[in-house]
């Protein structure tokens, strides 16, 4: 007995989304929260680079990232030493507080399981829509490439950053730079960029038994998202499908006159 296929409307899987991507130059999009702690390093490292000036040198200064057992360090003593146990001055460092739901934008995958909500792009060229002759002679409409991104999860990340340096004018000109990248996009050119809020400086003056520190704290902001690479049930956040291809007849009434 032969069984008859499914109508069109009860399909449950579209064969469209059925295509490999595994040569193709676009790779799933995914952002992690490891992406949002580099762009805050490179942007400090390459954009802000700070520097102070020592003894007529330029010195730049190191931007380190607060592993548990540096940041814990870092609190019990008021400052970092290096693996020689000397007090490491300028230096700055930063660690990652608390990740908070951004609720003023409405955008939302509505559900994780599930996702119904897409940004689509189109790939320009790709070996399904290249361009050659034969195509253009018998007026083939070219298939076109399409990718549909899963919407991520807009977050407000909260960061913690401890500025020494030994004089307090090598710290005002940190501080200023810092200031003045406050409200810019952080990040890598080309990139992904994320928006920064810097709320509040707080300077304090930090005398060793052999030497006197500089120390500014200060609280930064990120509006960022977070984008897996794939779904819980191993579904692909980033889906591809193709257009049909298609052939345009076009019709010829040829009139002869006698």
């Amino acid at each position: 007995m032969s069984i008859k296929p499914l109508p069109r409307k009860t399909r449950v899987e579209n064969r469209g989304y059925h295509y490999s991507k595994t040569k193709d130059k676009t790779k799933n999009i995914t952002v992690t929260l490891q992406d949002i702690d580099s762009a805050i390093l490179y942007y400090f490292e390459k954009v802000i680079n700070p520097s102070v000036e020592d003894n007529g040198e330029n010195i730049k200064v190191p931007v380190l990232y607060g592993s548990v057992e540096r940041w814990k360090s870092v609190l019990k003593d008021g400052y970092l030493r290096d693996k020689k146990n000397q007090i490491i001055t300028p230096v700055i460092i930063f660690k990652r507080n608390t990740i908070n739901i951004n609720e003023s934008i409405p955008q939302d995958k509505l559900d994780a399981n599930n996702p119904n909500l897409f940004y689509p792009f189109q790939q320009k060229y790709s070996q399904e829509n290249r361009y050659d002759r034969l195509s253009t002679q018998i007026n083939t409409v070219s298939q076109r490439e399409y990718y549909n991104a899963t919407f991520p999860d807009f977050i407000d990340v909260s960061y913690s950053f401890i500025i020494w340096t030994s004089y307090i004018e090598q710290m005002n000109k940190i501080v200023e730079k810092v200031n003045y990248s406050d409200g810019a996009y952080w990040g890598e050119p080309n990139k992904m960029k994320f928006k920064s809020k810097i709320t509040t400086f707080e300077d304090t003056t930090e005398i060793t038994e052999t030497e006197r520190l500089v120390r500014t704290d200060f609280e930064l902001e990120i509006s960022g998202y977070v984008l897996l690479e794939q779904g819980f049930d191993n579904s692909q956040t980033t889906e591809k499908y193709i257009t049909p291809k298609k052939i345009n007849f076009i019709s010829e009434v040829v009139v002869n006159d006698v």
